[in-house]
């Protein structure tokens, strides 16, 4: 008899969730609140550029585990898998000024402390300080809900967290270092501490030497990433499965051993299998009644609003690719309020190429993407939010930039997009991955239990039974 299915939540996590419950043979029917499917995986048209069409939310996926890529074979788009440009690196900015991102490292963490690139960003001291961290004991400063800036400022030093660590976290996790639990936001170098005895030589183990930057390790698809939630949609679609948009969840109810789900058009679904594929805090509320101890043991996971802007400019002085990729930005920097900057035509050839067919008669046409938004810090204004960009980004490039030579500009916001994982989170996670167990017709998912990026999304998804509601 074929069970059915209702996931809660269209987003990457929700799409594969959905794939995986009907390729068991099951019915399923996702409902999503907003008007699209693909969540933080999106595009945009730009009118004022010829239509160009940009990535607004993820541009790239991590190859290492390969998970991402084996999900794009079985979806027939491997034609469509792009590489980054080589040789160009990325950067990162501190107050030590403008460098090259050191190769072999992860979470900013470097394998080589002495190497002239980690030297030139943290001076002689730093790097002879972190060179000293492969003699502490594994347990100094990393014991169980340690924070990133308790583990790295211990073992470490401070340079190496503000100049190193801090960009990565604040650009990439939208994250802030003395918050987020060092072993959520890196489970290979957590493990890698224990089993290695050290981090520099746990980041050895993991990236080795001239791995290059974390930049050149991923991928993309061509013209964006939507194409990615496109081919799910279209898969389920395709073989019987209802995706539903514009449909608000207002409660959750258990009747016997099935799932009723509320809806705000007062329809009321019954499910035999139910999957919360929406933020935390959505999900406790919704379980309040129906799973009170599962409610309370979703951890407390803040989201952190960031505000995207895309910059098209006709500026031939960024036909050097003066930041190579782009850049991470240490909070604090003075000067630039931007956490990131992703020269997104310098990146990506194809970007390039589109850009020049959408816009045949402009001279040298680039594309920028900025973002604003660490934690604790007030967005700026949108009215203001692209002469800041422009600022910004003369800053960071060394290349004075300024609204005449603007084509086009994209503001886009990401209000729920990133989590925070406060200490206690991976204990929390694994509290409730117990408590789930004994409730086998419902799941959780979501970045906030598998990890930030569309890797460890499709990775965690992988972990199910293929087809077995669990």
């Amino acid at each position: 008899m074929s069970t059915r299915v209702l996931v809660i939540g269209g987003g990457l996590a929700g799409l594969l969730a959905a794939r995986r419950h009907q390729r068991g043979g099951h019915h399923v029917v996702l409902l999503e609140a907003s008007g699209t499917l693909g969540g933080a995986i999106a595009d945009a048209a730009l009118p004022d550029a010829g239509g160009f069409t940009l990535n607004t939310g993820a541009e790239a996926y991590a190859i290492a585990s390969g998970a991402v890529e084996a999900l794009i074979a079985e979806l027939g788009l491997e034609q469509r898998i792009v590489a980054p440009r080589e040789g160009l690196g990325s950067r990162v900015v501190s107050a030590a000024g403008v460098h090259r991102a050191p190769g072999a490292s992860v979470l900013g963490i470097p394998g080589h402390p002495l190497a002239a690139d980690v030297r030139a960003v943290l001076g002689t001291a730093g790097a002879l300080r972190a060179s000293l961290e492969r003699f502490l004991p594994a347990w100094y400063g990393a014991g169980d809900g340690a924070t990133v800036a308790e583990a790295v400022r211990r073992r470490l030093g401070r340079k190496v967290l503000e100049r190193l660590v801090a960009p990565v976290v604040g650009g990439v996790h939208s994250a802030d270092p003395a918050t987020l639990e060092f072993a959520t936001a890196s489970p290979p170098l957590s493990r890698g501490l224990a089993e290695q005895g050290s981090l520099t030589a746990a980041v050895k183990r993991l990236r080795g030497r001239g791995a290059g930057s974390a930049g050149t390790r991923v991928r993309s698809l061509s013209p964006t990433m939507a194409a990615l939630p496109e081919a799910l949609q279209a898969q389920i679609l395709a073989a019987g499965g209802i995706l539903r948009t514009g449909v608000d969840v207002i409660g959750v109810e258990r009747s016997g051993d099935r799932w009723q789900v509320l809806t705000g058009r007062d329809e009321r679904l019954e499910a035999d299998h139910l999957v919360l594929a929406c933020p935390p805090d959505t999900a406790r509320d919704l379980l309040n009644e129906a799973a009170p101890a599962i409610a309370r043991a979703i951890p407390q996971a803040p989201s952190a609003a960031v505000r995207l802007v895309a910059l098209v400019l006709e500026a031939p002085a960024l036909d050097a690719h003066p930041a190579g990729t782009g850049a991470l930005v240490a909070p604090g920097t003075a000067g630039i309020r931007a956490k990131a900057l992703t020269h997104a035509s310098a990146k990506w050839e194809h970007v390039q190429q589109a850009l020049a067919e959408a816009l045949p008669t402009a001279r040298s046409p680039h594309l920028l993407r900025l973002s604003y938004g660490r934690p604790g810090e007030q967005l700026p204004a949108r009215e203001e939010i692209v002469d800041l960009a422009l600022a910004d980004a003369s800053a960071i490039l060394g290349t004075p930039l300024s609204r005449t030579q603007l084509r086009a500009a994209e503001v886009i916001d990401w209000d729920r997009a990133m989590r925070q994982a406060l200490p206690g989170h991976r204990a929390g996670l694994d509290a409730l991955t117990g408590l789930l167990a004994l409730q086998p017709s419902l799941e959780l998912v979501g970045s906030w239990r598998a990890g930030t990026g569309i890797d460890a999304i499709v990775r965690a998804d992988d972990t199910y039974s293929e087809g077995t509601p669990s």
